[in-house]
């Protein structure tokens, strides 16, 4: 399948249902406010302008066709447990909970052919900038709602990623 003018191809979910492709799959945050307290202990004034967690990001291709990479059109609200910081990529500060809907979600992608080639999978949620100290406790209870899973291949996350403008 070739590229169009500024367009991913494999964004479009309905466009691509089948064959052998990279995953990326995540869900966003939709009641994105219950962050306002977590940004506040932090110092950040910015909402992240699409929080989300990422399922599955694997470079080697798996079927798209099997039913286990299709993407779940539910939305579902997770209680977060035992939130904490932690210092994540590029000088970010990550929100990570347990969540076993999350989790029993990655282990099915994984055992089904994805490939992990990150940290071991643990739901996170990047927030901004990290701080010099993080906060020893982190003050979230939830519950957070997600939206329906997005699938894309990994080199199509730029403009054809889901985006949630920040409200203030």
């Amino acid at each position: 399948m070739e590229h169009t003018a500024g367009r991913c191809p494999f964004a479009a979910q309905r466009e691509t249902r089948s064959g052998a492709h990279p995953l990326h799959l995540r869900r966003s945050i939709l009641n994105r406010e219950v962050l306002r307290p977590v940004l506040r202990q932090l110092g950040l004034e910015a909402m992240p302008d699409d929080p989300h967690v990422t399922l599955a990001h694997s470079a080697t291709p798996v079927d798209w066709g099997l039913r286990v990479f299709e993407p779940d059109p539910h939305r579902i609200a997770v209680t977060p447990q035992r939130p904490r910081f932690e210092r994540g990529a590029a000088g970010a500060v990550d929100l990570v909970f347990g969540a076993p809907e999350l989790e029993a979600r990655w282990r099915a992608l994984t055992e089904a052919g994805a490939v992990w080639d990150l940290p071991p999978f643990v739901p996170r949620v990047a927030l901004g900038p990290c701080p010099a100290d993080l906060p020893a406790i982190c003050f979230f209870a939830g519950p957070v709602l997600f939206g329906p899973e997005w699938r894309a291949t990994p080199d199509c996350l730029g403009a054809d990623a889901p985006h949630h403008p920040a409200t203030a």
